[in-house]
């Protein structure tokens, strides 16, 4: 071999030496696992303004990874056998091998749009919107996701519902909650008693994995801004159906504490299609059809624990829905869900068991997992994503 030959092949070799960062073994268990977010904790800091990658050393296959802090990293995974443990090398490149689809994330004067492979999935509104000509405007409302989209484009959410105007298809609200001394609703606009409105976008990410970080005012009609909460929002490349995280921080910005009273309902929330909803003459064609973690459907659902839901109908002559699951870590999971009897809303509501509070300065957590779907929900990927969520897949970092 000739010595230029040699010597750029020594230089490569170190240029990739350089490259790999740490290396990342994961252990799949005792499940088979495919199409699994998972998160990496690393043990030092990372440039997060640099591009990283994730190479397995068994197949020299590629994935894309987002750093959602300096020292926690996701990505998706396409399988890993039962007893399997992966070594991967993570290295300071943007690259992909995977058959896996680009997320796309744009920013319009109305809000965000997010796409998977050119797929519309969810909207995040961060002007604010007004309901229709004739209804008052104290029912304004930013802050929220509408439209939510099934892969075939079916619009599976509604806004300003007919009969409940107040409802804002994927949102976040507590209902009967004591400040100051005074009553304050914040999902209940009509009493003009509180609100939520969307503050300002904090981040904006696209490429393999999609990242919406946004900040949200819970507000107090005659006391102010009550909480400050954080929206991140995490968008998976998978265009057959579409998978997605919400995790909320909720930060008492007060020196006062909130008091969030024993109630029917309140909390993590989606409205359903105005084709479920009765109310809507013009709309409705069908009702939905609810099935959760325990078995359990629209006629018994209603005041029970469930570690997730899903909600599938007709829209525009397509079946399609969405499941959406509670995070283990999420304050008394599984949660009490609130699925109404005759109008298609429900929501995640711990109060339904009990009081709780948010005092001066202090954060309540949740994490939520969507999973849409055009038909009827996959029960192997209901079984998987939950297996994924409760027994996580074991990751070594060294």
């Amino acid at each position: 071999m000739e010595k230029s030959t040699l010597f750029i092949l020594l230089m490569l070799s170190l240029i990739s030496c350089k490259q790999q960062i740490v290396t990342v073994e994961i252990d799949a268990g005792d499940q088979d696992r495919f199409q699994i977010p998972v998160a990496i904790e690393l043990n030092s800091k990372i440039d997060q303004n640099k591009k990283y990658s994730l190479v397995n050393t068994q197949n020299d296959q590629i994935y894309g990874v987002f750093a959602i802090t300096e020292q926690k990293l996701i990505t998706l995974i396409d399988q890993l056998p039962a007893g399997s443990k992966t070594i991967f090398h993570l290295v300071e490149e943007e690259k992909n091998t995977t058959s896996y689809p680009e997320v796309s994330v744009e920013e319009s004067a109305q809000g965000i749009q997010v796409s998977v492979e050119g797929k519309p999935v969810l909207f995040y509104q961060s002007a604010t919107a007004f309901p229709a000509p004739g209804d008052p405007d104290y029912y304004k409302r930013s802050g929220f996701i509408h439209p939510l989209r099934s892969p075939g484009g079916v619009i599976l959410t509604d806004d300003f519902p007919v009969g409940h105007v107040h409802q804002h298809a994927i949102f976040n609200a507590w209902t009967n909650t004591t400040f100051r001394g005074q009553k304050v609703d914040f999902w209940n606009q009509q009493h003009q008693l509180g609100t939520v409105a969307h503050a300002k976008i904090l981040s904006m990410e696209e490429g393999f994995i999609g990242h919406l970080k946004t900040e949200l005012s819970h507000i107090s009609l005659t006391e102010g801004e009550v909480l400050r909460e954080e929206w991140d929002i995490v968008i998976y490349p998978l265009s057959d159906y579409f998978l997605f995280d919400i995790y909320s921080e909720q930060t008492n910005t007060t020196s006062d504490t909130l008091f969030l009273n024993e109630y029917i309902y309140g909390g993590m929330a989606f409205r359903g299609s105005k084709e479920w909803n009765m109310d809507d003459s013009v709309h409705f064609s069908n009702i939905w059809k609810i099935l959760s973690s325990e078995g359990l459907t629209l006629e018994n659902v209603n005041h029970t624990k469930a570690k997730w839901i899903d909600a599938t109908g007709e829209v525009d002559g397509k079946v399609a829905g969405v499941a959406i699951f509670g995070f283990p870590d999420n304050f008394r999971y599984p949660q009490m869900v609130r699925v109404h009897p005759e109008m298609p809303y429900w929501v995640f509501s711990h109060v339904v068991e009990g009081p709780a509070f948010i005092a001066p300065g202090e954060k309540y957590t949740s994490r939520y997992r969507y999973y849409v779907h055009d038909g009827a929900a996959d029960s192997n990927l209901l079984e998987n994503i939950q297996l994924e969520l409760e027994n996580p897949v074991t990751v070594s970092v060294y």
